[in-house]
């Protein structure tokens, strides 16, 4: 029997070279019938090679598709593009020739294959409209890095995944941080965790009046990241050990975030490694204005106000319930955690807490101690803790707790890290020797030989 060959032009020649034999042959002997059994069994063989070889065929047809040929892309003039980002819904159109050129170059290079999906319930990372003037020439949404989705068809990419960052660039070359804006310094949004392309969220707390803002705002995310960015980082010689003045998480859509906690004008600390500010100082300003703007104030978290009655104390009875005494400046708060063992919220809901007692949010807050007036430490730094903060959305407010500023000279009765009697216990010191209580109670400290006293005037 002949070899057969794998080549479409040739087993057709083969196969018609044997089909001629056939109706040549004598049916009337027995070598004839066996011939013709022979070139019939080869005719089946090459026909079945033939079709198998044209299905291979039609199938790489199918696996080497592109952008172009799916499309008809190359018939029209592509005007504009409309680039929806799928991860924090911002729409950018792309109207710059050279742009569409280099983005279609750069979807036109995917190799291309049908898959039979129905759907895909993962979110969807730049969905594309493309159009000749007004008229939508066809639409392409990109699920993953190898997967498309073309005019309701799914497509998975054969050859190298997408270049998201590529793409990025392409799009709104604001989404692409800069690693690098010179020698030995950072920019801020190079150096947080949660890329510009995928932070949908942005949320800001003062860390001792604990007002904070909240946006999803994508324009006002940018422009914040852009002020932040006029400032160049470095690691410092030292780290810095106060505590903190403002809170900014920055979250992406599938809940990771970044931390970047602001120390004083000069110091930042982004995702726990310290840096310092080294071309101007940092305005403070800024941060309260995004607090207090109205369209940073959502927050559709827990919202609870605990209310109490405070024992009424006299500075003698504060005095005597206090073991410790000091004077000392506020160096700013640390992070507010749930009372849990990771300090995260509970896992409850809302109408299970029980808020106050025992579910509790709380704020430390830390004061370099200037002066021991009733017992005495090996150390200037003390870390106080309030009732009352914010973390993530939610938010409990506490009536009775005392509040701080950065920077205030303070006068604190405590016992262990607690201050007594709420916000009795907390003095604003005038001067050296004279303080001040938020309802106008005033007192007079006056040292003697072994001790201080503190004596209402």
């Amino acid at each position: 029997m002949s070899t057969i060959i794998l080549y479409n032009n040739q087993i057709l020649i083969v196969l018609l070279s044997n089909l001629q034999g056939l109706l040549s042959f004598n049916v009337g002997s027995d070598i004839g019938m066996n011939k013709i059994m022979s070139h019939l069994i080869l005719c089946l063989l090459l026909c079945g090679t033939l079709f198998f070889s044209g299905c291979l065929a039609e199938q790489n047809e199918t696996e080497n598709n592109t952008i172009a040929v799916l499309t008809d892309i190359d018939d029209y003039n592509i005007t504009s593009v409309s680039a929806r980002n799928g991860l924090n819904g911002e729409l950018i159109t792309i109207d710059d020739e050279e742009t569409i050129d280099q983005l279609i170059e750069v979807l036109d290079a995917l190799n291309l294959e049908e898959i039979g999906l129905g759907s895909v319930s993962s979110r969807t990372y730049y969905s594309f409209k493309f159009f000749h003037d007004s008229t939508e020439i066809y639409n392409l949404s990109i699920i993953q890095e190898d997967l498309l989705e073309i005019n309701g068809v799914y497509y998975k990419v054969n050859n190298t995944p997408i270049n998201m960052t590529e793409l990025r660039g392409l799009v709104n070359p604001l989404d692409v941080s800069v690693q690098r804006k010179g020698e030995g310094n950072d920019s801020i949004s190079s150096l947080i965790k949660v890329s510009t392309y995928e932070m949908t969220k942005v949320s800001i707390i003062n860390g001792l009046s604990r007002e904070s803002g909240t946006t999803e705002n994508i324009t006002t995310i940018k422009k914040l990241l852009s002020d932040l960015d006029s400032y160049q980082m470095e690691e410092p010689e030292e780290p810095f050990s106060n505590g903190y003045r403002y809170f900014l998480y920055f979250y992406n859509y599938s809940g990771g975030v970044s931390r970047v906690y602001i120390v004083d004008n000069k110091s930042i600390e982004i995702d726990n490694v310290p840096y310092e500010v080294v071309n101007s100082s940092l305005n403070m300003t800024e941060f309260e204005e995004f607090i207090n703007s109205k369209s940073a104030s959502d927050n559709e978290g827990l919202n609870a106000e605990v209310s109490g009655i405070t024992e009424s104390l006299t500075i003698e009875e504060l005095d005597s319930r206090s073991s410790l005494i000091i004077a000392g400046t506020v160096t700013g708060a640390y992070p507010s955690r749930w009372n849990t063992p990771d300090g995260q919220r509970p896992d409850k809901p809302d109408s299970e807490l029980n808020i106050g007692t025992e579910d509790m949010i709380y704020t430390d807050v830390g004061i370099h101690v200037n002066k021991y007036l009733k017992s005495s430490y090996d150390t200037q730094e003390w870390v106080i803790r309030v009732e009352g903060g914010t973390v993530g959305e939610d938010s409990i407010w506490v009536e009775d707790a005392p509040s701080f500023e950065y920077g205030e000279n303070v006068l604190l009765f405590l016992n262990g890290n607690i201050v007594t009697g709420g916000y009795q216990g907390k003095f604003t010191m005038i001067n050296d020797t004279a303080a001040v209580r938020g309802d106008g109670v005033s007192v007079v400290i006056t040292e003697h030989y072994d001790r201080w006293t503190i004596a209402e005037i």
